[in-house]
């Protein structure tokens, strides 16, 4: 059952209760991420999602680690473009624990000198992980060739030249502006009562407040084009995309639908094609992303440089195929079977139900049952993913990126 309260200053909790399980998972979402940031602040909402773990005013690094161990669950947190989230799973019995654990690191952190600078470099590390991986470092580089200068390109991490000007000061100047009580949902799944978790969160934030204006933020941009990045590798990397619909956009069901049919698993076109059929590559596929006021539809995959121009012409052919053909009616119904079968097993995880709570609330105010998402997925037609294929299809729309031993002078004309 789903239940909405909003607090004082405009925090909102919302909760499904789910009996019949052990657990509960809760999610502090935060509406601040990357694409808040200034060029110089890059990094930032990351950097502060890292700190809130080393140390508070009640707790020190050791003391945060070996309570986590002791819930016996789990408690992390993540950094989007949009979006800073603090989470955690545990037994319904530890619920009180784990909330008094989440609000201390929210709300309290004291980003000690020496614990920055220490977490710095952890972050440096992290980003120079990413650059050794191909397979990674490919999106990074899509990303800030296809949304341009726009802060939604910049990296979630930030880059290195970032990270390590980044100031205390800074840093808590950022988060003085965006870490907000109306921009604070509080998302929970799993066995709880609704009023409970209501009783336990609001003492915590009685004194949570911002009199700051809020940030606005800038409106999304892309930019269309050839990229080329030489390095020695065994293999080309190749990212294509081009926008799509956003989160709230009723188009969303049918490019969820278009996307899986293009390279979203093992029986999708691209992946028949060019690994099961042809043996080019160990790895292909096609997703889809949305966000609050733009999407993307992109193709990843790795070749050998050799089988380079045969890969991109398999992908343009298939791309041409959607939008030249309609799909058949088995294809569509096992696109649609595969999509409910998908969503009923995540909603066995407390940890998707809570976030999926979350994502409801951020991107479209309200709850969105199961039955009526799959009521909207197995109501998608043949000649709506046709239409939306021919729309997406716009070559002067799409970005392509590549990675790895090769040259500009490689790739025919055509296939740019």
């Amino acid at each position: 059952m789903y239940q909405k309260t909003i607090l004082p200053g405009g925090i909102k909790v919302i909760t499904e209760e789910i009996p019949h399980s052990h657990s509960v998972s809760v999610g502090f979402w935060v509406r601040t991420g990357s694409r808040d940031e200034s060029a110089a602040e890059n990094g930032s909402a990351h950097f502060l999602e890292h700190l809130a773990f080393k140390g508070t005013q009640r707790r020190s690094p050791y003391d945060l680690a070996r309570e986590i161990d002791q819930l016996g669950g789990s408690a992390n947190a993540f950094t989007t473009k949009e979006n800073t989230c603090f989470h955690g799973r545990v037994l319904a019995d530890q619920l009180p624990r784990l909330i008094d654990l989440l609000s201390d690191i929210l709300l309290n952190p004291v980003y000690q000198p020496e614990e920055l600078e220490r977490e710095r470099q952890v972050i440096l590390q992290e980003i120079l992980t990413q650059e050794d991986s191909p397979e990674e470092y490919i999106h990074e580089l899509f990303s800030l060739r296809y949304w341009g200068e726009n802060p939604f390109g910049r990296p979630i991490t930030g880059s290195v030249e970032t990270v390590r000007q980044l100031t205390r000061t800074g840093l808590l100047n950022y988060r003085q502006d965006t870490y907000r009580p109306e921009q604070l949902v509080i998302a929970a799944a799993g066995r709880l009562q609704h009023q409970g978790l209501v009783d336990l969160v609001s003492p915590y934030f009685e004194g949570f407040r911002n009199g700051r204006p809020p940030r606005q933020r800038l409106l999304v941009s892309t930019s269309a084009g050839v990229h080329f990045f030489p390095r020695d590798l065994e293999q080309v990397h190749v990212c294509l995309g081009t926008p799509a619909p956003r989160a709230a956009d009723p188009d969303r069901y049918v490019a969820i639908v278009l996307n899986l049919i293009l390279g979203g698993n093992m029986s999708s076109r691209l992946f028949q094609e060019v690994r099961e059929k042809r043996g080019l590559c160990y790895a292909i596929y096609s997703f889809f992303s949305s966000y609050s006021d733009t999407g993307l539809l992109a193709v990843n995959a790795a070749v050998g440089p050799d089988n380079l121009k045969t890969l991109l012409e398999i992908i343009r052919g298939e791309l041409n195929r959607l939008a030249d053909q309609e799909i058949s009616d088995q294809d569509l119904q096992a696109a649609q079977e595969y999509l409910r079968r998908a969503l009923y097993l995540s909603a066995e995880d407390n940890d998707n139900r809570m976030i999926r709570l979350a994502k409801n609330e951020i991107n479209f105010g309200c709850f969105i049952p199961y039955e009526e998402i799959i009521a909207h997925l197995q109501a998608v037609t043949a000649p709506q993913i046709n239409r939306l294929a021919q729309k997406l299809l716009d070559p002067s729309n799409w970005t392509r990126v590549f990675l790895g031993p090769m040259t500009e002078n490689e790739i025919p004309q055509e296939l740019q």
